[in-house]
């Protein structure tokens, strides 16, 4: 008997769940990068007992850079390949720190899929916008010190040209199999009306050697 009234329970609170959509570029999820990373600024102002304008501005940077890099993927692919904000958590709360996190995390996570990711989406649906380089923007407002953007080893990976060029060779690729195919569907198109064609008058002949046949 407990068991029966268990799964009616279970069925009931089934009943009542509704899955709720959270897109990356909708809020709540929208706002959520910059909430967290300042309350956890604040908390580690409090903390120490210090206040810096640096990191203040480094922490405003990045969900910047986040929706920044979503909109870019959104213009070559779709939304679906959006990063979500979790990536981003974890930054460092001091300007050093933050700094060499962050080119670890463009260097080895960002870059590489954001690469497949267009790749992915030239495929599948084609040119879809102006090609946009995405590191141009994160070196133009690169929050930190501009020195420090070009020691050794830790500088941040732009879009080689080489991959440019990949990228190009997809395009051009695409765009002359669809070359291809317009082709062959013109080519498929003009048979089907040469064989409609030439039924009609096989047909026309046919009545015409009866009609014959009859008046002899």
């Amino acid at each position: 008997m407990s068991c029966v009234k268990e799964i009616t329970l279970m069925s009931r609170c089934v009943s009542w769940c509704r899955w709720v959509l959270c897109t990356n570029h909708t809020e709540p999820v929208k706002g959520f990068l910059g909430r967290f990373l300042r309350r956890k600024l604040i908390e580690t102002e409090i903390n120490k007992n210090i206040r810096s304008n640096d990191l203040i501005k480094i922490i405003d940077w990045i969900p910047k850079t986040w929706q920044h890099l979503n909109n870019f993927l959104e213009a070559h692919s779709s939304s679906d390949v959006t990063i979500g904000p979790r990536l981003f958590l974890s930054c460092p709360m001091d300007v050093e720190g933050s700094r060499v996190w962050f080119t670890d995390l463009w260097n080895y996570s960002l870059v590489p899929y954001l690469l497949e990711a267009v790749r992915e989406g030239l495929q599948l649906y084609g040119k879809r916008a102006v090609w946009e380089d995405p590191s141009k923007w994160v070196n133009d407002t690169y929050p930190w010190n501009a020195a420090s953007l070009q020691q050794e080893g830790q500088s941040l990976n732009s879009w080689h040209p080489c991959l440019i060029s990949q990228l190009i060779n997809i395009l051009i690729f695409l765009c002359l199999q669809m070359n291809m195919l317009l082709r062959l569907q013109e080519a498929a198109n003009y048979s089907s009306t040469q064989s409609c064609d030439s039924d009609s008058t096989s047909h026309h002949d046919d009545q015409l050697d009866s009609s014959l046949e009859s008046a002899l």
